[in-house]
C-alpha cells in the first residue's frame, strides 16, 4: 500500500459542504465582476484589470515557495497545500478572465494571441499534472514546460508587448 504525497490528499474541489462551496464561488464571481465593471472606464479594460490581478495573485505562490525553500521553514506545509490549491483556482480564473477581456476588446494583435496561448497551455498543463493525466514521459515534460520561469517571461513579455508596443 502506497501512501500518498501531500498534493494528491487536497481535495481540490474543497472540503466543505456544496452549499458553502457555491456560496464562496457565487460571491468572488460576484466581486470580481463588480471589480470589472467599476475598475476601468469600460468592461473590457476593466476584465484586462481583472484578469491582471488574479494572474499576479495566483503567482505570488512561485516566489512564496523559493523563499520556504531557500531559508528552509518548517512547518508551514499545510499553508502551501491550500496555496497550491489557490494557485490553481486563481490562475484558471485569470485565464477565463483574460479569454473575456480578448473576445471583448476591439482590437488584437499577434504577440496578444501568443500570451493568450501561454496563458492557456499553462493553465492547461497544470491541470493536466495536478490529475497526474499524460504517461510519466509526457508528465515529465509538460512539468519541464509548465514549471520553467522562461515560459512565464515569454508570457509576461508578449503581454506587454502586445499591449503597450505594438
Amino acid at each position: 500500500m502506497t501512501s500518498k504525497s501531500f498534493t494528491e490528499q487536497i481535495n481540490l474541489f474543497g472540503d466543505s459542504s456544496l452549499k458553502n462551496r457555491i456560496v464562496f464561488v457565487g460571491t468572488l464571481f460576484l466581486l470580481g465582476a463588480i471589480f470589472a465593471v467599476y475598475s476601468d472606464y469600460n468592461l473590457a479594460t476593466g476584465s484586462g484589470n481583472l484578469s491582471m490581478v488574479l494572474f499576479l495573485a495566483a503567482n505570488v505562490y512561485y516566489p512564496a515557495k523559493s523563499l520556504r525553500l531557500n531559508f528552509n521553514v518548517k512547518g508551514v506545509q499545510p499553508f502551501f497545500d491550500i496555496f497550491l490549491v489557490t494557485h490553481h483556482w486563481l490562475n484558471t480564473f485569470s485565464f477565463l478572465v483574460a479569454c473575456l477581456h480578448c473576445y471583448i476588446t476591439p482590437w488584437s494583435n499577434t504577440w496578444l494571441m501568443i500570451a493568450l496561448s501561454l496563458m492557456g497551455w499553462l493553465t492547461i498543463c497544470g491541470y493536466l499534472l495536478w490529475m497526474k493525466y499524460p504517461p510519466g514521459r509526457v508528465r515529465k515534460g509538460i512539468y519541464l514546460l509548465h514549471t520553467q520561469q522562461i515560459v512565464f517571461f515569454l508570457l509576461v513579455f508578449a503581454m506587454l508587448k502586445g499591449h503597450y508596443v505594438f
